[in-house]
């Protein structure tokens, strides 16, 4: 694999990666005298990208598995390194979808469908969705449902309803608030 030192740090790949590559990895493969690598070094000089990639990732916000590996696939461009990478982060600790999910649920405000659907989107199975969901008790969701009730103002109450149903609530749910409010009317 040929490649081409564009700046300090940047080096371009004949397939058209361009990546920045630390001071180590530079160092180890000796990068700056060099003009092509065999197929191995290559995907180790991505396998160790990737991985220092991911350590800044992850010191920013949690991820999924599947959220960590589509954003560095479509860094590094290589499925082996980028695998080879989340199975590194599962066995250090850092990257657990189980945690993520239920950090996720106690975190976000919302309904109940709403946020499982926002973790399905994020990758995550629904054994694991259904053990981070078993912490979200149904009295959170009702007392978060009262919050937006009222922070909803005086709008008609057709709107109302349909905008919490768009942040995951159930139609079960709001008429049980909305039955409340007109009992403590009276």
């Amino acid at each position: 694999m040929k490649l081409k030192r564009l700046l300090k740090n940047k080096y371009l790949f004949e397939n058209g990666l361009n990546i920045g590559l630390s001071n180590e990895i530079i160092s180890e493969y000796d990068l700056k005298r060099r003009e092509e690598l065999s197929q191995e070094e290559y995907l180790r000089v991505l396998e160790l990208a990737a991985l220092s990639t991911s350590y800044f990732y992850l010191a920013k916000r949690d991820y999924s598995k599947k959220e960590i590996y589509n954003k560095l696939l479509q860094k590094y461009w290589e499925k082996i390194p980028v695998q080879k990478v989340i199975l590194i982060l599962e066995a250090k600790g850092l990257l657990d979808d189980l945690e993520f999910a239920k950090n996720y649920v106690k975190n976000k405000k919302g309904g109940r469908k709403k946020i499982e659907y926002d973790l399905r989107l994020k990758g995550i199975s629904s054994s694991v969705l259904k053990e981070a969901l078993e912490s979200y008790e149904n009295e959170d969701e009702l007392s978060e449902l009262r919050k937006a009730w009222d922070k909803l103002g005086s709008r008609d109450e057709q709107k109302k309803i349909a905008s919490l149903m768009r942040k995951g609530y159930s139609y079960g749910d709001i008429k049980k608030i909305l039955v409340e409010k007109q009992e403590e009317e009276c």
